[in-house]
């Protein structure tokens, strides 16, 4: 049987993501805001890698203060991306400009959350 909390933070996130991909931050302070009880960035990382629903679009570059530079994984629905990127391989990174015009990258993504 399936953890319920999981459950609900995988509806939770399949709808908030039904709009745009979205970074792990953003689902993070989506679900702890929405959600009595929250979760962590680690349950969070394991629930958006292993849900065959969703999957990694891209990375944003992050700077901090102390830790340098990081990069931040995008979440889309398979949903989405079908609808959005009809051509669409797993592992190539889609790009969203400005303006919301969206475009698939040419080089493949790799590990990280």
């Amino acid at each position: 049987m399936k953890n319920m909390k999981t459950t609900r933070i995988r509806e939770k996130i399949k709808k908030f993501l039904g709009d745009r991909p979205r970074n792990t931050a953003e689902i993070l302070e989506h679900i702890n805001s929405t959600m009595r009880h929250g979760t962590t960035s680690q349950q969070l990382g394991n629930v958006l890698s292993k849900d065959k629903d969703i999957v990694k679009v891209g990375y944003i570059k992050r700077s901090g203060i102390l830790s340098g530079g990081y990069d931040i994984c995008e979440w889309a629905t398979r949903t989405w991306v079908s609808s959005n990127c009809p051509g669409w391989e797993e592992g190539t990174p889609i790009i969203i400009d400005q303006e919301g015009n969206v475009t698939t990258g040419a080089s493949k993504l790799n590990g990280g959350f």
